[in-house]
């Protein structure tokens, strides 16, 4: 078991030494990023990390955004689960275009784990107040935030459809019912993406069990990311 799927390393979640280990390997893939990807987009993701802490290494970041702007021009709406403190959703803001994009988060931090998640964070972490979120966001337009315990605080997007959605939340219960609520709402083609999938246990069963024989496959990216293509 490497040091990523520790839950000693996991329990360090929020704290010095994850930010630590997240700001160092981020710099090193800034160095490969910058000899080989657009110039634009590297300072894009350096600037970000230096104005909001974000949970997101380099390379994640760069996956996100890229992503995120490859959908720009296909119908559907845009939506990201768990925010922090806007880091990635300002990477979705600067690819979105004028696409909508809606914000799902407590802004009061995790709700309390389950059994499934081996019990590796606590109730209340990752707080950060909607206010500032909306504050550091407030230069871009169609962008609304929805906050509250998820799939409750999904009401005013009941009848949507979705061409993209980034999953950032954690636990097995929240990826679940993520998972529920967007996969009949994603057009063909649309695509789900989650953090933390290779490392956190709860996201890696929720996703596993929920497309436990369903045409389409879970694609594990070299982050801890992965990947869902809705099919026809």
């Amino acid at each position: 078991m490497g040091l990523l799927n520790s839950r000693w390393f996991q329990r360090l979640g929020g704290g010095f030494l994850e930010r630590m280990a997240i700001n160092s390997l981020s710099w090193v893939q800034l160095q490969f990023l910058t000899g080989h990807k657009d110039k634009q987009d590297v300072r894009l993701i350096r600037r970000v990390r230096r104005e909001r802490q974000s949970l997101l290494t380099a390379f994640e970041s760069f996956v996100l955004h890229s992503i995120a702007r490859a959908y720009r021009n296909m119908p559907g709406q845009m939506a990201e689960v768990g925010v922090y403190r806007g880091g990635s959703a300002k990477l979705l803001c600067e690819a979105k275009g004028d696409k909508e994009l809606h914000l799902f988060d407590t802004f009061m931090g995790l709700p309390e784990s389950g059994q499934s998640d081996g019990n590796v964070h606590r109730p209340g972490q990752y707080t950060c107040s909607l206010e500032s979120v909306k504050q550091y966001l407030a230069q871009y337009s169609n962008v609304f935030f929805h906050k509250g315990l998820f799939p409750d605080s999904a009401a005013p997007v009941a009848d949507s459809r979705f061409c993209f959605v980034h999953m950032d939340v954690d636990l097995y219960e929240s990826t679940r019912a993520c998972l529920e609520f967007f996969y009949p709402r994603m057009l063909p083609g649309g695509l789900m993406i989650s953090h933390d999938y290779s490392i956190l246990l709860g996201v890696k069963k929720a996703f596993q069990e929920f497309f436990a024989g369903r045409a389409e496959g879970i694609i594990e990216l070299p982050t801890t990311q992965c990947i869902v293509i809705k099919g026809q």
